[in-house]
């Protein structure tokens, strides 16, 4: 019976001590959540300056492309129709940069190249092909039929950014 109690006292020892520690890390995660909430830093003038922009001149460029009406009228709904005839969707495939190393392009190129295709399991017909050329500050899509490149609009405001980026 002595055997019974024994064993009894330490079960009930170990459950009062697992019971503490939880109650503990509990109360240890309350806390650190309240120190948390209390210690934000206060903001001065100089926290409210705005952040100079972190894009590379590839980003900046890709941003170019993508955001020309002439690119999203041809993308507007491409997705959708590219899986009603049994394809996944569609991808822009980065051709060419200045500088193919750091951007992972395919080839080096004075200008950024880029070309928009739609995406089925068996082939990857090309939509359209388009050139930023960085010198020119001009966004260009390339006319097949014409083998010539025709200017594109673009927003202009985003040559800003890349005059910084690409420094």
């Amino acid at each position: 019976m002595k055997r019974f109690q024994f064993h009894s006292l330490v079960l009930a020892g170990l459950l009062f001590t697992a019971s503490c520690t939880q109650q503990t890390k509990n109360k240890l995660q309350q806390d650190t959540l309240a120190k948390v909430a209390v210690s934000q830093p206060k903001t001065s003038k100089l926290d409210t300056a705005k952040p100079v922009s972190t894009k590379t001149c590839s980003q900046i460029a890709y941003l170019i492309l993508t955001t020309s009406p002439r690119y999203q009228s041809l993308t507007n709904g491409l997705k959708e129709r590219i899986i009603k005839n049994g394809g996944t969707s569609f991808y822009v495939s980065y051709e060419g940069s200045p500088y193919p190393k750091i951007d992972s392009a395919m080839n080096y190129s004075k200008t950024f190249d880029y070309s928009i295709h739609e995406n089925y399991p068996d082939h990857a017909p090309l939509i359209a092909s388009f050139t930023f050329d960085p010198v020119k500050k001009q966004l260009f899509e390339y006319n097949v039929a014409q083998d010539s490149l025709i200017p594109a609009a673009f927003d202009k405001t985003l040559l800003v950014d890349l005059a910084k980026a690409c420094k």
